[in-house]
């Protein structure tokens, strides 16, 4: 940790001296706007030198402003953004200068110009997050918002979608800054990939972000369609083993209303294989186990988006839309079970389990933005609707095959599980001179989620295995921030206060209600300084809250294996977390640095806690595995990161990452301590190279070391992609993609068993897909996709 301190301490001491030499510089600055005078944001700005030699560069913020530190000279200053015509603006420099607005007209471009957005840096560094531009990216196209997530440093997305930040998975994603019923369920892979412009990762939010999420926030922010009055695109996609899948965009402007709407749907199978070997020793005998798994898994989905734009005024619009995703997951799963005693005596059985889930997720937003005669005064309002409801379905039929040959047991699970979530957000922003901004808002959120659980053998149910159970959640919150941003210095300082209510009600005489409120502050602290063109630093602080899932906290979750359990804790309490941040960033015309080292601490972090018994309901040799999660008393973490990319040519580019990091676990449960102590890493490389016929190649290799902790390894893992990609004029695209197997290796260990684990989610898999864009009217404007299920 030494020269991790030492590293910190020389560069705060950096910001000390470069804020005590002269400014050599003056600050230029501007609001991009469509012709409509709408904001732009994430337009590209370019500050070119006379002879066209680019001397800095940056993106619009959400209200389409940017600052630019400069030395004193002549410029042109470029402004670019897909579907608007580039406006190039003769500049002046001789002190600090605010431009008049910069409008840009819809049109005028063909669609190539998708390709100068790829050839722009991969990353930038704003003052409170980084954002990753996704690009005419061939590894993500035909895929989904998981394979793009992929795509982001730091960022891990496991075989069965849950996504974890610089390996923690207590990350809140959200889509164009606001909650998602598909991202709160890993339902992430309903959202094509080609309709994902950028992702923002924000490893230490500011006060105005929900505080929920102890890793941080991933923000996925959708394109903006620039569609002529009317349009769309069509995209077909197959792949092996079998998956198809199609999806039509269609859009329709005229004057100041639009109508958009989006359908899809996929129909795909997957195959997975395993093995499990276990020692178990139960009352002084040893028995071991040899597991083999094969399962087939087939899904079913389609989704509708629709929804409108109305502008009431030149200055308020008003957005409304309904999005539905319907999915049926049928998994068919073959076990076999190998059991040997020390006396050497064998008993072969196999399982049949029969899985079927259908699944519905429905959102309605409706968003009011109104902004005001003085310039960066804005209000917004935003209402939210999410429900959702899962049904699974379990059927499990075990025989004996030796010694003797026999069905053992047939036994069916039920779960229905549904959710109702409202939320009611405001928030004003009024800028306090010409330099610094304040920003509030409240947000009250309720959600009510129930379960009924039984499982029966036959038509008896199964002792202990019925319930019903009923969560409520009340979150109500306040913010108020002040932000300040002048030529190179900018900082944030805000608070908030978020007061919860949680109540979990079972049927089950054997389970107590519980009762939780608890009122917390989160305060978050952010600063930015711009040594020159090419150094810049990002200091920042922020308090999380982690609650528990529902999943933690369900009694059940079924019994798909007779000798393993789990079961949910319904008096597990949220966990708090504080954490401190410090990025660099060199960016050179062909090279880009950007190292960053972090430390957190966490109370009452969450652990599962795995035991085995010598009981089992079924009669099995080996007892039962037992898991439930519980609160331990703390985990303090540490990190340094790199992430570098090397473009020689406009044709060829090349970005690796790199993450050290290691953690400290403090805590007993039960008499049994969990204190461990380990480092670990994990890294990527990905090369981009364009080849003749203006065909984009795309590969990447990423590598997980072992982690452990106190009762688990999770084994090394790598993984794969390749993807091609090729554009015929504005109208047509194709990709082709490659990808590795998707597997786990992992091992438990307990006094009275040892366990090792290998499970391939995915084979090699390959993809193909075609878009073709339709032909448009003749206005053009600018919308965002807003809604969250695509």
């Amino acid at each position: 940790m030494r020269p991790l301190i030492i590293l910190v301490l020389l560069a705060l001491a950096g910001n000390l001296l470069a804020t005590a030499l002269p400014n050599l510089k003056v600050n230029l600055s501007a609001t991009v706007i469509t012709d409509e005078g709408a904001p732009l944001e994430y337009a590209t700005v370019s500050a070119l030198r006379p002879d066209s030699t680019l001397v800095d560069g940056t993106v619009t913020n959400t209200d389409g402003t940017f600052s630019l530190s400069l030395p004193k000279g002549n410029y042109v200053l470029r402004v670019e953004f897909l579907g608007f015509a580039t406006t190039e603006v003769p500049v002046v420099l001789d002190g600090n200068l605010k431009l008049e607005d910069i409008t840009l007209s819809a049109g005028g471009v063909e669609l190539d110009a998708v390709e100068v957005r790829a050839s722009k840096s991969q990353m930038s560094l704003q003052l409170d997050k980084k954002v990753f531009n996704v690009g005419a990216d061939a590894l993500a196209q035909g895929g989904s918002a998981n394979e793009v997530l992929a795509q982001v440093p730091s960022v891990t997305v496991g075989a069965t979608g849950n996504v974890s930040l610089r390996g923690n998975g207590s990350v809140r994603i959200l889509i164009n800054g606001r909650p998602s019923a598909l991202a709160d369920n890993n339902s992430l892979d309903a959202i094509p990939a080609a309709s994902i412009e950028s992702v923002e990762v924000i490893t230490n939010p500011s006060a105005r972000y929900e505080a929920a999420g102890t890793a941080g926030i991933i923000n996925i922010i959708l394109k903006k369609d620039s569609e002529r009055g009317y349009g769309g695109s069509l995209r077909l996609g197959v792949g092996q083993p079998a998956d198809f899948q199609g999806s039509l965009n269609l859009n329709y402007r005229h004057e100041k209303f639009n109508a958009f709407a989006n359908l899809g749907g996929r129909y795909a199978n997957f195959r997975g294989a395993g093995d499990l070997q276990r020692a178990s020793t139960l009352n002084g005998e040893t028995t071991t186990l040899d597991q083999i798994i094969r399962m087939d898994r087939n899904d079913k989905a389609w989704s509708a988006y629709t929804g409108f734009d109305y502008k009431l005024s030149d200055q308020a619009t008003l957005t409304a839309s309904y999005s539905v995703y319907d999915v049926i997951n049928d998994d068919f799963t073959t076990t076999s079970y190998a059991y040997r005693s020390e006396d050497g005596s064998e008993r072969n059985l196999e399982q049949g389990l029969d899985y079927l889930e259908p699944g519905t997720y429905q959102q309605i937003d409706v968003i009011y933005d109104k902004t005001f005669e003085q310039k960066g005064r804005k209000l917004s309002l935003y209402f939210n609707h999410d429900s959702w409801s899962e049904g699974e379905n379990e059927w499990v039929d075990l025989q004996e095959l030796a010694p003797n040959s026999q069905q053992l047991l047939g036994y069916n699970t039920f779960s229905g599980e549904s959710s109702k979530d409202y939320l009611l957000r405001s928030d004003y922003v009024t800028p306090l001179g010409e330099n610094s901004k304040l920003e509030m808002g409240i947000r009250l959120e309720s959600r009510v989620i129930s379960s009924d659980y039984f499982a029966k053998q036959g038509e008896d149910v199964i002792l202990g295995f019925d319930n019903e159970l009923d969560y409520f959640e009340e979150v109500g919150g306040a913010f108020m921030e002040y932000a300040y941003e002048k030529e190179a210095f900018g900082f944030q300082l805000g608070l908030r206060n978020e007061y919860t209510s949680i109540r979990v009600e079972n049927t089950q005489e054997s389970q107590e209600d519980i009762q939780k409120n608890y009122n917390q502050l989160f305060p978050s602290l952010s600063t930015s300084y711009k040594f020159n063109e090419v150094f810049s630093s990002q200091l920042s602080f922020s308090r999380r809250i982690r609650r528990p899932q529902f999943w933690q906290l369900s009694t059940f979750g079924g019994i798909r294996n007779p000798s393993v359990l789990f079961t949910g804790n319904p008096d597990l309490d949220p966990a708090y977390s504080n954490r401190v941040e410090l990025n660099l960033m060199a960016r050179w015309e062909k090279v880009t640095i950007n190292p960053a080292i972090y430390a957190s601490a966490t109370t009452d972090y969450f652990q599962n806690v795995v035991e085995q018994s010598a009981d089992n309901i079924f009669g099995f040799e080996d007892g039962t595995i037992l898991s439930s999660p519980v609160n331990l008393d703390q985990e303090t973490s540490y990190g340094l990161e790199l992430f570098a990319s090397y473009r020689p040519t406009e044709a060829l580019n090349f970005s690796g990452d790199i993450h050290y990091y290691g953690y400290r676990q403090r805590g007993e449960f039960e008499e049994r301590s969990f204190d461990f102590d380990f480092a670990t890493w994990s890294g990527s490389l990905r090369a981009q190279v364009t080849l003749p016929l203006d065909i984009d190649l795309q590969a990447r290799l990423a590598y997980s070391a072992p982690r452990k902790d106190a009762q688990s390894i999770q084994r090394a893992n790598y993984y794969g992609t390749l993807g091609l990609s090729r554009r015929w004029s504005s109208k047509i695209m194709a990709s082709f993609s490659v990808r590795a197997p998707r597997y786990q290796r992992s091992s438990q260990f307990r006094p009275s068993f040892v366990e090792e684990n290998y499970f391939e989610w995915t084979g090699w898999t390959f993809g193909a897909n075609v878009q073709y864009r339709f032909e448009k009217g003749a206005k053009a404007d600018e919308r965002r996709q807003r809604g969250s299920i695509r």
